[in-house]
C-alpha cells in the first residue's frame, strides 16, 4: 500500500474516475470541487487530498485541509472527506490515512488534529475523541472530534539491555488469525509490564531463524496512535536498525494500527 496526494499526481483525471466509484454523496462533491478546481479554494491553498492506493486501485481517501466544513476558522487542521471503499473496510485502512494526517498535522507545528462527521463510534476507533457539536457551513449541527498531537520521550528505554521469552517465534501462526504468520520473532521483556497490564512486547531484529528466548538492546519503539500499547524494537547484537527495514518487517500486524517510530 501506498499513500500519495492527488495534486502531486500527473494522472488526477484517472484518480477523480476511482473516487466517482464511491456512492458517498459527500465524495460527488469532492469530485465536483475537484473538476472545478475548487477544493484549495475552499479549504485552504495548503489542502492535499490523500489517497491510500494498491497499485491503481484506491482503496481510501481523505483531505488534509486548514479549514472544513465548520466555519471557525481558529480550528486547524482537518481531516475530511474521509472514506474507504466497502470492499477494504474492517481492516482499519483509514487509520493508515489518519496516521499520515497526524503526521503532516505534526510536522506543521500543530497541536490538534479535527474531525467534522455525522458519525459516532467510528472514530474512536482510531485515537480521536468526541469534543462537542459545532454548526457546519450549512448551519447543520456536526460533531467535531479532535487528537492531541503529542511528542514522547523514550530516552529512558531506548539504550536499554533487555532479555524475555519468544513466544511467537518467525515463523508461526497468529493464534486467533491463522492467515498472520510472523515474519519475524514477537515476544515479550520478562518483568516489564506495560500500560495494558501484560509484559511489554517487543519485535525482535537480528536473525533468521525462530527464536524462544532473547537478549538484545532496544533500538527503537512504535508508539500507537489508537491502542495503549508501544511496541519496543530489539536489536540483538545493539546494531541500529533503519526506519524503512522496522516499517517493513512489522507491517504485517501495525498495518492494523496508527502508530509512530521513534528510534
Amino acid at each position: 500500500m501506498q499513500i500519495i496526494d492527488f495534486f502531486e499526481k500527473k494522472d488526477q483525471s484517472y484518480w477523480i474516475t476511482q473516487i466517482e466509484r464511491s456512492d458517498w454523496r459527500a465524495a460527488a462533491f469532492l469530485v465536483k470541487l475537484l473538476k472545478e478546481n475548487e477544493l484549495k479554494k475552499l479549504c485552504g491553498e495548503k489542502t492535499q487530498l490523500l489517497l491510500l492506493t494498491e497499485g491503481e486501485q484506491l482503496i481510501s481517501f481523505c483531505t488534509y485541509a486548514e479549514h472544513d466544513e465548520v466555519p471557525d476558522k481558529s480550528l486547524t487542521p482537518w481531516a475530511g472527506f474521509v472514506y474507504t471503499f466497502p470492499e477494504y473496510r474492517g481492516k482499519m485502512r483509514m487509520g493508515k490515512l489518519l496516521e499520515h494526517a497526524y503526521s503532516l498535522a505534526k510536522k506543521d507545528g500543530y497541536k490538534t488534529l479535527y474531525i467534522s462527521t455525522g458519525e459516532k463510534g467510528l472514530y474512536e476507533k482510531y485515537g480521536f475523541t468526541y469534543w462537542k457539536d459545532m454548526k457546519d457551513l450549512n448551519g447543520d449541527d456536526t460533531r467535531v472530534y479532535r487528537k492531541s498531537i503529542v511528542d514522547m520521550d523514550y530516552s529512558d528505554v531506548i539504550g536499554t539491555k533487555v532479555k524475555g521469552t519468544i513466544d511467537r517465534p518467525l515463523g508461526c501462526h497468529h493464534p486467533r488469525h491463522p492467515e498472520m504468520i510472523y515474519p519475524i520473532n514477537y515476544g515479550y521483556v520478562d518483568g516489564v509490564f506495560a500500560d495494558d497490564g501484560a509484559e511489554q512486547d517487543v519485535y525482535v531484529f537480528g536473525t533468521d531463524k525462530p527464536l524462544w528466548t532473547y537478549e538484545g538492546t532496544v533500538v527503537g519503539v512504535i508508539h500507537r496512535l489508537n491502542d495503549c500499547e508501544d511496541k519496543w524494537i530489539v536489536s540483538l547484537d545493539g546494531t541500529p536498525i533503519d526506519k524503512e527495514t522496522i516499517l517493513k518487517n512489522v507491517e504485517f500486524q501495525e498495518q492494523y494500527y496508527m502508530g509512530e517510530l521513534y528510534l
